[in-house]
């Protein structure tokens, strides 16, 4: 059951979370410039610069650092790039795979038992497992876009979508959290949450995109508690308007696992290989989008004007 209420025309409330409540609405500005925007329950925050206090029951975790930790691809010295969902919410391809296969051999080996005969796979077999892998490897090796790149020092955010590089004023940036119910069977939809960059067209520079809704690229999607969202909004704020508490770290080399060279020289190159190997196969099940970060060649790259504005080139995700 929702949670979410309507509490007049056009305006919900979502249940309390960490001190937080949420208030979406219908608004004329989503009505005219985004796809369905009719529709849309949205809670606008920027612009407009909406502070969300969140009531934390720990004091190191009030500055934030594990949404760098979760969420950043990289830190600077004058910007900071943020992961987007299609990055770090990949891998539900590659889990439904392995599960339905584990699910469909144990049917096969009860049915081969059951029957006391032997396995020959047929055309089924060969079918439904090729899907497997097929909507495995896209899951994993589709290209990796490119993060959302916060620069505080230009008061700028660049973002590299479908082809389409838009170089947005920080003051212009159109973020919001939207309702995004998931449908979870039976009729039965759970509340979720999803936090949005709108981009405008007329901030495209490689295109012209006149007449054209803004486009919709979601940066985090949540089922069941809306603290993720906003917890991922209020950082980047932070970030771009010197707020505090705030923690980042100026990274040295890209945020993504591998092989830790650091400890092969400290601690030894066998126990570094050792450490690789038990990390490898707990990524593939319990952490698939770090997983994937990891094997994965095939990354988008930043267009050379990033670069320009940015001052130094770096294509990390």
């Amino acid at each position: 059951m929702s949670e979410i209420r309507q509490i007049a025309p056009g305006h919900w409330v979502g249940p309390e979370d960490f001190g937080y409540i949420p208030h979406f609405y219908t608004t004329a500005h989503a009505a005219k410039n985004y796809p369905l925007g009719s529709f849309l329950q949205i809670e606008p925050l920027q612009p407009g610069n909406k502070r969300v206090d969140l009531a934390y029951t720990r004091k190191d975790a009030e500055s934030m650092g594990e949404y760098f930790d979760a969420y950043s691809a990289g830190g600077h010295k004058d910007y900071l790039d943020m992961r987007i969902h299609s990055v770090h919410g990949r891998g539900t391809g590659l889990c439904f795979s392995v599960c339905f296969g584990l699910i469909w051999l144990i049917v096969k080996v009860w049915m081969v038992l059951d029957a006391g005969d032997t396995w020959a796979p047929n055309y089924l077999d060969v079918g439904v497992i090729s899907l497997l892998f097929m909507v495995a490897f896209i899951d994993v090796f589709k290209p990796i876009e490119t993060p959302v790149r916060f620069h505080k020092e230009n008061q700028e955010v660049y973002v590299y979508h479908k082809g389409i590089l838009y170089r947005i004023p920080w003051n212009e940036c159109e973020m919001a959290v939207i309702v995004a119910k998931t449908h979870m069977g039976y009729g039965h939809l759970k509340d979720g949450y999803e936090l949005d960059l709108w981009l405008n067209p007329k901030h495209a520079v490689n295109a012209d995109l006149s007449g054209r809704k803004h486009v919709r690229l979601p940066l985090l999607n949540n089922v069941g508690s809306h603290v993720p969202v906003y917890g991922y909004w209020e950082y980047v704020r932070r970030y771009m308007t010197s707020d505090t508490p705030f923690w980042m770290e100026v990274s040295e080399k890209p945020r993504i696992c591998g092989f830790n060279y650091d400890i092969a020289r400290e601690k030894g190159l066998p126990r570094a290989i050792i450490g690789f190997l038990i990390a490898f196969p707990l990524l593939f099940l319990f952490r698939p989008e770090l997983w994937t970060l990891m094997v994965n060649p095939f990354k988008r790259k930043w267009p050379d004007q990033v670069h320009e504005w940015t001052g130094e080139r770096c294509n990390w995700h």
